[in-house]
């Protein structure tokens, strides 16, 4: 081997040697540049609206950043509001105190007693005593279960507050730059690549870009109008806290397998309940066609037209099955993975078939 030679396989094992250290020492703010990458594709139709306007990159961006933390402190705002208020109602009508597993035990006893066979009663009658022995008083139940899971997750977010206070940091100084200089990065990173191998790339790229397009952007793009129509729907309505229930119903959008039914069907069946029947059905009718046809139906393929078509499955298995490994940051890693693996796997069939 000529010394040439050797300079280069020395080289080549130095620079992959610090590769791997700098790997290692940002590991930890792997989830951060990741949810960096997540926010760009949210806020670039934002940043395109203000670049088309101040045709300047610095002010567009730093304008999107503002709105997006406008909003998030809007939602945070009144969804604490909304819970302080609630809680003090309720404390102030003795509704959580007065509460008790006893007392509905004795009227569904009254009823069943009333509808049961005499055999049939007196079984489901010792069982159903068992059950109510071992369970006892529900609010204190849940309350003697829920404080101590409510003080150990305040003071781990007390705890760690200085690192997420620096990940927010990180996070805001990715997206500010990555908005204005994402483009030009990824052109620059593309010359390094051999020329004879630099077409795949870029189609990889393409294709990269038009899932996570469709991923992110459209899915949560989706999700908000979602939000904002349910908000007007139930403003007009006179459901309370309309902004806040527009809220939960955009979040509740973004998990495949919940949706807005799981907003609006509770809500339709407590109008119905309380005898406001005609609430109740319009309430239904509108979940129906305002919060699932029109956003599956025309809102969705509206904004995805010009993006990659993704089978419903994947879709499902990127934004589900990684909450159950990694909790909540399970919806930015799912499908950061499985859109790269889609577009790499598109790329690969691509090449084949030419």
């Amino acid at each position: 081997m000529d010394l040439g030679r050797r300079f280069e396989v020395a080289a080549g094992a130095f620079i992959f040697l610090a590769l791997l250290i700098t790997i290692y020492l940002t590991k930890d703010f792997l989830s951060t540049i990741l949810l960096s990458v997540v926010l760009v594709f949210l806020l670039r139709p934002l940043y395109a609206v203000f670049y088309r306007f101040t045709r300047h990159g610095q002010v567009s961006s730093l304008f999107s950043l503002l709105i997006m933390f406008i909003l998030i402190l809007a939602v945070l705002v009144s969804l604490t509001t909304v819970l302080l208020v609630e809680i003090s109602n309720l404390e102030a009508s003795g509704v959580i105190s007065d509460i008790r597993f006893t007392d509905i035990a004795k009227d569904l006893d009254l009823w069943l007693q009333s509808v049961l066979p005499g055999w049939f009663y007196q079984y489901s009658s010792s069982v159903a005593s068992q059950y109510v022995n071992e369970i006892g008083d529900i609010p204190s139940t849940i309350a003697a279960w829920l404080l101590p899971v409510v003080e150990k997750e305040l003071a781990s977010f007390a705890a760690n507050l200085p690192a997420i206070f620096a990940q927010s940091i990180v996070v805001i100084f990715f997206t500010y730059y990555i908005l204005i200089d994402g483009k030009n990065f990824v052109a620059s990173a593309v010359d390094l690549v051999p020329k004879t191998r630099r077409s795949i790339v870029r189609y990889f790229l393409c294709e990269l870009n038009d899932i996570y397009t469709t991923l992110f952007t459209v899915y949560f793009t989706t999700s908000m109008l979602s939000g904002v129509l349910a908000a007007i729907g139930f403003s007009f309505l006179g459901v309370p806290y309309p902004f806040v229930m527009g809220t939960i119903v955009a979040v509740f959008t973004l998990i495949p397998l919940l949706g807005p039914p799981f907003v609006f069907v509770p809500m339709a069946l407590y109008y119905l309940l309380i005898g406001d029947v005609v609430t109740g059905l319009i309430v239904l009718v509108f979940g129906v066609v305002v919060l699932m046809v029109i956003p599956e139906n025309v809102i969705r393929p509206h904004l995805a037209m010009r993006s990659a078509r993704i089978h419903p499955i994947v879709t499902v298995l990127a934004y589900t099955a990684p909450l159950f490994m990694l909790g909540i940051i399970g919806v930015i890693v799912g499908p950061t993975l499985y859109g790269f693996l889609l577009a790499a796997y598109r790329s690969v069939v691509h090449y084949k078939e030419i």
